[in-house]
């Protein structure tokens, strides 16, 4: 699931000279007294407690904004057969943003774009408006950065947030050699600012990995602070904004997006066959109130604000001395999407090179402690049937590491009861980087195998990657679930290449760190006409009725909701024969003629 990495020798002999001369201390953590409330809590698979400004945000967004996004969407429901003040209860919706790096948060950003009431075409092709009927988004790895770039820029509309006055992601600039105008001069200046940054969080007296210099180096084009003119220069570029101050954003206090979600995982051996980490491995969640794992196994959670204190069952170590300001903000993403421990299965050659370019106190450590993001753990010396109790300090990586790359594990969580899924799956799985409904497949196992008490499960689902090519599932949206009443109907939308058969900008590797501004608009083009553009079976052209055909899915699970139930509309029926799963109707690839799937962009080579 993980791209390997590697480093060219010029940027080996530019890194080898950095030398640290000041400090952007404000990545550091500080220490404070310990408030007089509980830091940890607890809970079970079968009886769980959300946190309660978790709860007072989705009931304040669902009753006061939600509504409206639905009267504004579906208007009174006549265009899509229903009357829609005969719903007593809406359904409850979750977007959830998958990995791939850049590829993938420049895929998620033009589905953002096409789901964005804010967007006039979007709204007049019937898309735009699910994003303001969604309670919940999730994010890991790539997803992640998306989720950052949203939530920590007063969520803006997707052109000013990736390319406009946001100030933009700066993806012209590599994201680990970036190129300045004084050549070299510049380059040092970035790396000892990174430098500077996680020296000041060893001096506190953290461990320090490869992980925080990762964190830095993602902070420049997801957080605020940073632009063009000042790219180069000393100043903090993200350093101090933290996850927890989402919570005391005005968009987020007015409940004006919906309510974020970050994956991480816990490290493990990677099995080089299936690429990825065995499904037991613990699942961790970071929203703007906690740190929180609902696997049945730990079901507990922990305040974000203080996270990184040294607890022992669940109680402060020392009362006097509280850690504040660890949930950077660089961090929770560079933790999400860290890869680096993924290449130690091919040996450690690549994570001690990147280690000795960081030099102490990184180089001094073994290439498995190196190559993780390190978290204390909140959950040490909890009772001993928490799996995460038994150690001080967690090791943590990519949030798809174990298969899973689309975020559905939170969404799932049987207490946030998510009736509709909208999975953005912007993986790249086969060889043009393409995704196979892989991600759908781990999630589906992990989910029946291991959290049947605690999670919601899939609906049926093709039974492997060459069923989902085969029936051409990956190259259009399928909706899953459509006719079961136990579990939550999935929106798959799949990255794909252009409908019409032009070719494709959207499936770049994801080991490419670089993209100029005119790539990145063409991948943003593509993916929002495909987005607002579902399909019509053996064509190459856009179907009319898609955006009140995801209308339909959308709010299908309120039906149920009302008694007696109300019928699926004629219209929607329709709609649901076209693009539901059924297993007793298989369709065929070949139903999507002149699929251009090779990559049109620069040819990478790896950094």
């Amino acid at each position: 699931m993980a791209p390997s990495l590697s480093l060219s020798l010029g940027l080996v002999s530019v890194l080898l000279v950095v030398k640290s001369s000041a400090s952007l201390s404000d990545y550091a953590p500080n220490f404070t007294a310990c408030p007089d409330i509980p830091l940890v809590r607890t809970f079970t698979p079968t009886s769980q407690i959300l946190n309660p400004s978790e709860l007072s945000f989705v009931a304040s967004r669902e009753s006061s904004i939600i509504p409206h996004g639905w009267q504004s969407w579906l208007g009174n429901g006549s265009a899509i057969g229903y009357n829609t003040s005969a719903f007593s209860d809406f359904a409850r919706v979750g977007l959830a943003f998958s990995g791939g790096g850049y590829r993938a948060s420049q895929f998620g950003a033009g589905v953002i774009s096409a789901l964005d009431a804010r967007n006039a075409t979007a709204v007049a092709a019937g898309t735009g408006g699910l994003l303001q009927v969604a309670t919940y988004l999730s994010g890991l790895s790539g997803g992640s950065w998306l989720t950052a770039g949203l939530y920590m820029n007063d969520f803006p509309m997707v052109q000013d947030m990736v390319l406009g006055s946001q100030p933009g992601w700066l993806l012209q600039e590599d994201l680990l050699d970036p190129d300045g105008p004084l050549g070299i001069v510049d380059v040092l200046e970035y790396f000892d600012a990174i430098d500077q940054s996680v020296n000041a969080k060893a001096a506190a007296g953290f461990n320090v990995t490869i992980g925080d210099a990762w964190a830095r180096a993602l902070s420049y084009h997801f957080l605020t602070g940073t632009d063009l003119s000042n790219f180069f220069d000393t100043s903090s570029h993200g350093a101090g904004q933290l996850w927890s101050q989402i919570a005391s954003a005005t968009f987020f206090i007015n409940h004006q997006a919906p309510f974020p979600l970050v994956v991480l995982d816990s490290n493990g051996t990677f099995d080089l066959t299936t690429e990825s980490i065995p499904l037991d491995s613990p699942v961790y969640e970071v929203s703007p109130f906690e740190f929180t794992s609902f696997d049945p196994d730990i079901s507990a959670a922990a305040e974000l604000s203080y996270i990184g204190t040294s607890l022992f069952a669940g109680v402060p170590v020392d009362n006097a001395s509280c850690v504040t300001g660890f949930d950077q903000a660089g961090f929770v993403i560079g933790t999400s999407s860290n890869i680096f421990a993924s290449t130690l299965s091919g040996g450690d050659t690549e994570v001690e090179l990147v280690q000795s370019l960081l030099g102490e106190p990184i180089e001094g450590e073994s290439p498995g402690d190196a190559a993780v993001s390190k978290w204390p753990n909140p959950f040490w010396g909890m009772a001993p049937s928490n799996v995460a109790a038994t150690s001080a300090e967690l090791q943590l990586i990519d949030g798809g590491s174990n298969g899973e790359n689309i975020p559905l594990n939170p969404l799932l969580v049987k207490a946030r009861e998510v009736d509709v899924i909208i999975a953005v799956d912007g993986s790249s799985d086969t060889d043009d980087n393409w995704p196979n409904g892989l991600a759908l497949l781990f999630s589906a196992e992990r989910l029946s195998t291991l959290l049947g008490d605690s999670h919601q499960q899939l609906p049926e689902l093709p039974s492997s990657t060459d069923d989902f090519i085969a029936q051409g599932l990956n190259l259009r949206p399928t909706f899953f679930g459509c006719n079961s009443t136990d579990v939550p109907l999935i929106i798959y939308l799949p990255n794909s290449p252009p409908l019409t058969g032009d070719a494709p900008f959207c499936n770049a590797p994801t080991t490419q760190l670089q993209f100029e501004t005119s790539e990145t608009q063409t991948i943003l083009d593509q993916t929002y006409i495909n987005t607002i553009g579902g399909f019509v079976p053996n064509t190459n052209s856009p179907d009319p009725n898609w955006g009140r055909c995801l209308q339909c899915a959308t709010v299908d699970r309120s039906r149920l909701k009302t008694t007696p139930i109300i019928d699926r509309s004629a219209f929607c029926t329709t709609c649901f024969t076209q693009y539901c799963y059924d297993p007793a109707n298989i369709t065929n690839s070949s139903e999507l003629p002149n699929r251009n799937l090779t990559y049109a962009g620069p040819a990478v080579s790896l950094l």
